[in-house]
């Protein structure tokens, strides 16, 4: 059996961290970078509008369960036969209700998620931006350093 040298992790660790701040440095950033960028800008822009925290989660998470749902349920806080009543009127009426309620809820719920890609693509755009100019900002430096 041979013996094989034994590998510093800590040493490597921290030369792996040095590659990743000289990157940031010169303005590449990492996918993980970027996605923590844009995760902490959109969690400023939700704040900002004072949402409520758990739809914020909610529109951070991948689905789309956030948006508006046509799909309500019948139900009232009633116990008895006046809670029994009041179902059974919600559920008589609700086809006739939904006549008038479900295109809009529909059209609302398309401009929902039309404003929220907008909002995620300028998030986007913007980031790419700004981690552009710092590229720019260090090219501009090193010419200077040269000069």
């Amino acid at each position: 059996m041979t013996d094989r040298p034994s590998l510093d992790v800590a040493r490597i660790v921290d030369e792996i961290r040095d590659e990743i701040q000289k990157r940031r440095a010169a303005g590449d950033l990492t996918v993980e970078d970027i996605e923590w960028l844009l995760e902490r800008r959109l969690k400023a822009s939700i704040a900002k509008a004072r949402i409520d925290e758990s739809l914020a989660a909610r529109l951070l998470h991948e689905s789309h369960d956030w948006n508006t749902d046509t799909g309500y349920e019948i139900r009232t806080t009633r116990t008895g036969f006046a809670g029994a009543l009041i179902r059974a009127g919600k559920v008589v009426v609700r086809p006739f209700v939904r006549l008038y309620t479900d295109h809009i809820l529909n059209r609302q719920s398309q401009i929902n998620l039309a404003m929220w890609h907008v909002l995620l693509d300028a998030v986007e755009r913007n980031t790419a931006l700004e981690i552009e100019i710092l590229k720019l900002r260090k090219e501009v430096r090193d010419l200077k350093d040269r000069a």
